[in-house]
């Protein structure tokens, strides 16, 4: 009997220990829980103050900009004072009083030598309105484009190149905001006409784009009109219209244009506009606008972009 009360006493207290040794268990687990939860709590607190500071950055960032672009940087004052003389100059009331104007056709190249050839100068070739030069400006030495041009044998098309390729931001992005500027303003200051017609190596005008655009701002007697372009992503074969007015970023296109060639003496690509975030269109249409440049627009389209998106192009 007395070994059956201490067999007995012995499991009470092996279970009364097991109990123990449960809820301690089970208070760990809880304690450990709590200190995950605090942890996340902690994690999202941080977080949050992170984003906190980055949009607090964000913010201090864009109202420099701002004020970069609207201070000493675009200096309107100035364009705006520029645009009078370049109004009261002989060249200026020359070159609105002519009645059939030569246009200049400016197209900045790199390496794409077919498509220039077969898609940008053909589309230029093929013009209703036949009064016009075509001025190419290579990134740099391409023997490939200037012999293909020289074959064409048309005395109205002149090819030009810098010695070696100009050198660009490194980040990609900041890159395409600016490439082929240096090319957009040789091509723009080699140009004879009285109207610039910009264009891209890659895309074409529709074959009415000078006349339609040259009638337009002879008629409403404007010194830039524009008109809508087709975007095509070359990848996925969809599109989208690229047009506005007045011009919006990402709305706007050089390419859809017909400027006064008078305007280029104060009027020209930033090449330096990626420090500021802006693409140099609209960083040169924002200043146009802003310094009070006559513009007129249609909603007719005038042009194909061809579009390739970034993550299918090489990266040059």
């Amino acid at each position: 009997m007395l070994v059956g009360l201490r067999d007995s006493l012995s499991r009470q207290e092996s279970a009364s220990k097991s109990e123990s040794a449960d809820v301690a268990r089970r208070l760990t687990e809880l304690a450990d829980l709590v200190n995950a939860q605090a942890q996340v709590i902690d994690t999202q607190s941080i977080q949050a103050a992170e984003l906190r500071g980055l949009l607090f950055e964000r913010s201090e960032h864009d109202a420099w900009l701002e004020t970069v672009r609207t201070s000493d940087r675009d200096n309107v004052a100035g364009l705006r004072a520029q645009l009078e003389r370049i109004r009261a100059s002989d060249d200026y009331k020359r070159s609105t009083a002519v009645e059939e104007p030569l246009v200049s056709v400016r197209i900045a190249s790199y390496q794409r030598t077919d498509e220039l050839m077969d898609v940008a100068i053909a589309s230029v070739l093929a013009q209703t309105y036949q009064r016009f030069e075509i001025i190419v400006v290579n990134d740099g030495p391409n023997p490939a484009t200037r012999a293909a041009i020289e074959k064409l044998g048309d005395p109205r098309i002149r090819y030009d190149e810098f010695s070696r390729r100009n050198v660009y931001p490194e980040d990609r992005h900041s890159r395409w905001m600016v490439a082929g500027s240096p090319g957009m303003n040789r091509g723009a200051n080699l140009a004879t006409g009285e109207w610039i017609a910009p264009l891209d190596e890659d895309d074409s005008f529709t074959a009415d784009h000078i006349e339609k655009l040259l009638a337009i701002a002879r008629s409403e007697q404007v010194e830039l009109a524009y008109g809508a372009l087709e975007q095509k992503n070359l990848i996925n074969s969809t599109s989208d219209t690229i047009w506005s007015f007045p011009p919006e970023i990402s709305r706007f296109s050089f390419q859809s244009s017909i400027y006064l060639r008078a305007l280029n003496s104060a009027f020209r690509y930033d090449e330096s506009s990626w420090t500021v975030r802006e693409p140099g269109d609209w960083n040169l249409i924002r200043r146009m606008t802003a310094a009070g440049v006559t513009m007129a627009a249609t909603e007719d389209m005038v042009g194909v972009m061809n579009q390739i998106p970034y993550t299918h192009k090489d990266d040059n």
